[in-house]
């Protein structure tokens, strides 16, 4: 039987923003409203331009994220300028710049919608992806995100239908989760795994429970408890005792890198060595900067490392690359690129009055092409999923410093 190591407790807050809409009308101010935050570009296809809008959070929780995505998908740009463009028509990357809320990411696909833009590349969360899901099949407006993993993102959550305009670049929790639990099973030997998860965090507890469904098999001796903690939760101890008592082979922790680095350092003051196991949130150069974990430790990332992009994002911003973000959302343009290609060279009249059919055909191009990009081959399945596994790392430690964390594999389809 489950184990719960924490009461669930939902905290509320509010959040009050300042509009920042082109062209909005001044409304009598509503104390139970919240505005949209979207910082829009100007005209979006001057000069005969192909508008690709990106989507992605600037300001608040989700922002670093957001920002190294936007670097990323200009990146992209540059370079299929620089090669020429597409039949001759320079590509324009339209930045709409957001707040980390859905109403902004939602307000700013349905103006990249209205002004013309061919193709949606966004968001970087699951959330706020979600929300530009909506508007993007409301329009017929391709949309692209990068390492949004929610496996209900390409299909509508009420009906269960597909959303065809709606595709992904990374695996989704559920393969994710999958992958996880059949390496914890079939490569650590695994008969006993403790997860350990974020209460009120839908990735935690969609990751956890994707991983939960696949590898519990009470018939097969596997078995799996459940422990609990809170947002913003720091001293996990509590919950490391009942865990050690339930004497695990591995521990599951699908937070974010700074919950599994305090979760390692604080697993060692209570004598807890199994194997720790993350998902790809896991995935930071700050990852066990506080101390690294008793016994052995893996996670799983969205991508392999991609050498040649790495200099580029490094030559162009003068810092290391974030991970996948930045590759994955660079490897979205080029994919919103290769399909314009394939339609040939657009006229004016395709762009303007022929807006809606030159969506949908660059939609039906992107479903069928298959793409070589930074991070290998991309094709996508009915669903709009890219058929692709995830990278396993490894966390190595080091006579001095911390622990660093290496490739050891793939998992899944490559």
């Amino acid at each position: 039987m489950a184990q719960r190591a924490s009461t669930v407790v939902l905290l509320g807050s509010a959040l009050v923003s300042v509009a920042c809409l082109r062209g909005s009308r001044e409304r009598p101010a509503a104390a139970d409203r919240v505005d949209p935050v979207v910082f829009p570009p100007a005209e979006i296809g001057a000069g005969g331009a192909l508008p690709v809008a990106a989507v992605f959070p600037t300001i608040g929780r989700y922002s670093v994220s957001g920002l190294q995505s936007l670097r990323g998908a200009g990146l992209a740009v540059e370079d299929l300028n620089r090669e020429g463009g597409v039949h001759g028509r320079p590509l324009r990357l339209a930045e709409y710049r957001t707040g980390s809320y859905f109403v902004d990411a939602r307000q700013a696909a349905a103006l990249a919608a209205r002004d013309g833009a061919l193709a949606i590349v966004g968001a970087n969360s699951s959330e706020l992806s979600a929300a530009v899901a909506e508007e993007a099949e409301a329009n017929g407006v391709l949309q692209i995100t990068n390492v949004s993993t929610a496996a209900d993102l390409t299909r509508d959550p009420q009906t269960g239908r597909g959303r065809p305009f709606v595709f992904r670049m990374c695996a989704s929790d559920d393969v994710m989760g999958g992958l996880l639990a059949g390496f914890a099973r079939d490569r650590l030997g695994a008969r006993r795994v403790a997860v350990l998860y974020e209460v009120g965090r839908t990735y935690s507890q969609r990751l956890a429970r994707s991983f939960i469904d696949r590898f519990r098999d009470e018939a097969a001796g596997r078995v799996v408890a459940e422990f609990f903690y809170l947002a913003l939760e720091t001293d996990f101890r509590p919950q490391l005792r009942r865990v050690k008592e339930f004497r695990p082979d591995v521990v599951f922790v699908p937070g974010s890198f700074t919950d599994a680095t305090l979760v390692a350092a604080q697993a060692g003051t209570v004598d807890l060595r199994a194997t720790l196991l993350g998902g790809d949130a896991w995935s930071s150069p700050l990852l066990f900067q506080k101390g690294g974990p008793p016994g052995e430790a893996y996670y799983v990332e969205l991508c392999s490392p991609a050498p040649e992009f790495d200099r580029r994002y490094e030559e162009a911003e003068g810092s290391e690359p974030p991970g996948c973000r930045a590759v994955l959302a660079y490897d979205a343009v080029r994919v919103i690129a290769a399909g314009l290609r394939s339609l040939g060279r657009l006229s004016d009249e395709a762009l303007g009055p022929g807006l809606a059919g030159t969506r949908r055909r660059l939609r039906d191009a992107v479903a069928r092409n298959e793409v070589d990009g930074a991070t290998g081959r991309i094709r996508f399945d009915a669903h709009g999923d890219r058929r692709q596994g995830v990278a396993l790392y490894a966390v190595e430690k080091t006579p001095l410093g911390p622990p660093r964390a290496l490739v050891r594999g793939w998992l899944g389809e490559p």
